[in-house]
């Protein structure tokens, strides 16, 4: 028969899975259900309990205490999923630039997930950059960031929301320097070929280099989209196999 430090323990770890869950990539859509969330959020809390070390339990007396060390938790599983989330978020930036350049902003779609209009060309890098993630085996990456923090912040641990924003707002900027690194190949080249075309316009004056630039830059994009997939590929799982890193240096400046 469990103990109540044990219950109250097993509530926390649930409570910080759910909000990584709830926050960070892969089940953050708001196209999957709640339930399935909350499922995979009970699992990885079966899985990562048992690491927990007996005398890192204890009882809190009272219920405003509970609800203290609850909001504790659900503030650091956030703050990682935040963390997690910033290279898909940075992927689909790059796309929805791509999207514009090559003149796909005026087809842009309603997603659902993020109550929004999304780009076409982001929606489709960022599923992609999704599927590159299961297949190197991303998801254990975070089943062994939840894992260290448990050991960095035991359950009801001392938190400090200054020391954790401090810790994690310079990994935004990591955002920002996928969506250069994922759009400036493809980016460059349509910006020459805008170049080109002007070039055209000035040569031909008679030529609609509108009507005709709108095929041209969108054959070009896509051309250089299909040419540029293994280096977008390589780009990405190099920023996935560091993403360990990130968290665990977030973990270690809090």
């Amino acid at each position: 028969m469990p103990t109540n430090e044990q219950l109250e323990t097993f509530l926390l770890v649930f409570v910080r899975c759910l909000s990584f869950f709830s926050i960070g990539p892969l089940f953050s859509d708001r196209n999957i259900p709640n339930p399935i969330k909350a499922l995979a959020a009970l699992a990885t809390t079966f899985a990562l309990y048992p690491t927990v070390a007996p005398e890192q339990m204890f009882l809190v007396p009272t219920l405003l205490g509970l609800l203290i060390l609850l909001g504790r938790e659900l503030l650091l599983g956030a703050a990682l999923g935040l963390a997690s989330d910033f290279v898909f978020q940075g992927i689909q930036m790059a796309g929805t630039l791509l999207g514009v350049q090559m003149g796909f902003s005026v087809v842009n779609v309603f997603d659902p997930s993020s109550a929004s209009e999304v780009s076409v060309i982001g929606r489709m890098q960022q599923l992609l950059a999704v599927f590159l993630f299961l297949l190197v085996d991303g998801h254990h990456l975070f089943l062994r960031a939840l894992a260290f923090s448990l050991h960095r912040v035991p359950p009801g641990g001392a938190l400090s929301a200054t020391a954790l924003a401090t810790a994690i707002l310079p990994m935004a900027g990591t955002m920002f320097v996928t969506t250069i690194q994922v759009g400036a190949p493809i980016l460059g080249a349509l910006f020459l070929t805008d170049a080109a075309l002007g070039f055209v316009a000035r040569a031909v004056p008679q030529m609609n280099v509108f009507v005709v630039g709108i095929p041209v830059k969108i054959g070009v994009g896509l051309v250089l989209l299909v040419v540029t997939a293994p280096l977008f590929a390589r780009l990405v799982t190099w920023h996935f196999q560091g993403l360990e890193g990130q968290l665990q240096a977030l973990l270690g400046g809090i």
